[in-house]
């Protein structure tokens, strides 16, 4: 299966670069995540909660990152298995420079097998798309807090010792991100629709 598509943060570059690499950053954008802990340099084990039409499952595997380009590009492999059945995917990430902050364009391939394979790969298809886009969606909105959380100092503090006051970090607000059977039957129904009136409006012109 291809997963391939652009997404557009409002972030810069580097930034987005730093927040990618951060274990609770990319815990807190995944849809599902339960936990992502770093195992050694680069490499972290994830558990995930997922459903894809019926089928809905806890999921616990690797995430390698590798082949880094700082802040431009870099190689991910990510495998798991569980009650749904198993997954293996690599994939590119790119990230450019853009008006509005930083383009980041994705491509991979992905296996699965076991009972989630059973959904059909037009479902297996719809659900990668919506999972990858409710990450970005949350890796915007995260940033978009984290921006907001940053308040200017005021000028009782602009002469103040930097080292005393210390940095405040804002906190991570895990995504409320989960994959629903219903919307995900509902736009393979409508997908299916469209296809048969396209073909019996081209059999009738």
């Amino acid at each position: 299966m291809k997963v391939t598509g652009t997404h557009i943060i409002n972030a810069p570059r580097e930034r987005l670069w730093q927040l990618l690499n951060d274990p609770a950053f990319l815990k807190a954008c995944l849809p599902g995540c339960e936990s992502l802990e770093a195992t050694g340099p680069d490499q972290y084990q994830v558990v995930l909660t997922v459903g894809i039409a019926a089928v809905k499952g806890k999921y616990m595997g690797t995430v390698a990152l590798s082949e880094k380009e700082p802040p431009q590009r870099f190689k991910l492999r990510v495998e798991g298995k569980g009650t749904g059945g198993f997954m293996q995917g690599t994939g590119v990430l790119e990230l450019a420079e853009d008006p509005q902050g930083t383009k980041v364009t994705y491509e991979g391939d992905v296996q699965v097998g076991g009972p989630i394979a059973s959904v059909g790969q037009r479902l297996l298809d719809g659900a990668a798309k919506m999972i990858v886009g409710q990450f970005f969606t949350a890796v915007n909105a995260q940033v978009t807090a984290m921006s907001d959380a940053s308040p200017a100092p005021s000028s009782s503090q602009k002469g103040s010792d930097p080292v005393a006051s210390g940095p405040t970090s804002p906190s991570l607000t895990a995504a409320p991100v989960q994959i629903s059977p219903w919307r995900t039957l509902l736009k393979f129904v409508l997908t299916q629709a469209k296809e048969k009136l396209q073909r019996w409006f081209a059999r009738s012109a």
